[in-house]
């Protein structure tokens, strides 16, 4: 008597039952995959703004404890190492360049949770060879973070040959040592942004990083005033407007850096903020 053994496979119940299962685990280990990637494109940022404050520092030592500056005068970089490949480039946006010699990596302008690296605060690039003044604010290279104009300033007077060859002395924007900052360890130096500067009436840029990549428009100005106010209400609501978990990553003055939720961002002017902060553009006490 011969007796067959016969191999018992699934039946479709057991299938279903198995690829349901697993979706729902897929459903909820997604989003934690996706924020364990976030965390570290945050860290990788972190990174990069602690090693733009550490190249600052080594600059404001070699120059008698000056910060870097902008060129309002609007001389050509001199240097071949940017995405224009133009020596003769007219920036008025210089910071980066002054202080590339103590970092000697453009990649760490570029933030990795930026959507758009590629092409990032070109404002008036055009990729034209010999670049002109329409260029002039524009910056040869890919860059998601910007800094305090407070701080860094302008260089160049009256008369200096130039794009913009006007005295901007009155404007309070001249550059600046370290002295004249009064609380550097709490002053907003360099972050992520979505303008080639920043600016306190324009503090939301700096709240929700990404807005203008997103909405490809400036985020509103006055700050938290601008907060009941329609598109910026809804869009607040929608997370790929910010940058890091819905924050930013921040250098101070003296070179350190941390993050930010974006709620906790403040100019440090009362009139903006809707509360009463430590006086003073992007100054507050944490």
């Amino acid at each position: 008597m011969f007796v067959r053994n016969a191999s018992r496979g699934f039946t479709l119940i057991e299938l279903l039952v198995v690829i349901a299962i697993i979706a729902i685990l897929a459903a909820i280990l997604f989003p934690v995959f996706a924020q364990a990637r976030e965390s570290a494109r945050k860290a990788s940022c972190l990174s990069n703004t602690k090693q733009l404050g550490l190249g600052i520092m080594m600059y404001v030592q070699d120059y008698d404890e000056m910060y870097p500056c902008n060129n309002w005068d609007t001389p050509p970089l001199g240097i071949t190492d940017t995405d224009s490949h133009d020596p003769k480039f007219p920036a008025a946006i210089a910071w980066m360049w002054h202080v590339m010699p103590y970092m000697k990596n453009r990649q760490i302008l570029a933030c990795p949770s930026d959507p758009n690296t590629k092409n990032v605060n070109w404002s008036g690039y055009d990729n034209a060879n010999p670049a002109t003044c329409d260029d002039a604010w524009g910056i040869p290279t890919p860059i998601s973070y910007a800094a305090n104009q407070e701080i860094f300033g302008y260089g160049g007077t009256a008369g200096t040959a130039g794009c913009f060859a006007t005295d901007i002395s009155d404007w309070g924007y001249d550059p600046k040592g370290m002295a004249a900052v009064p609380s550097p360890a709490q002053t907003y130096m360099i972050a992520d942004y979505g303008r080639e500067t920043l600016e306190a009436f324009w503090i939301n840029n700096l709240r929700a990083a990404n807005y203008t990549r997103i909405y490809n428009e400036s985020a509103p100005g006055n700050g938290a005033r601008a907060d009941t106010t329609e598109p910026w209400k809804t869009r607040m609501a929608n997370p790929s407007i910010y940058r890091h978990q819905k924050g930013s990553n921040i250098t101070y003055g003296d070179g350190h850096a941390k993050f930010h939720i974006g709620s906790s961002i403040t100019s440090g002017d009362d009139f903006y903020d809707l509360f009463h902060a430590k006086e003073g553009l992007y100054t507050r006490e944490y």
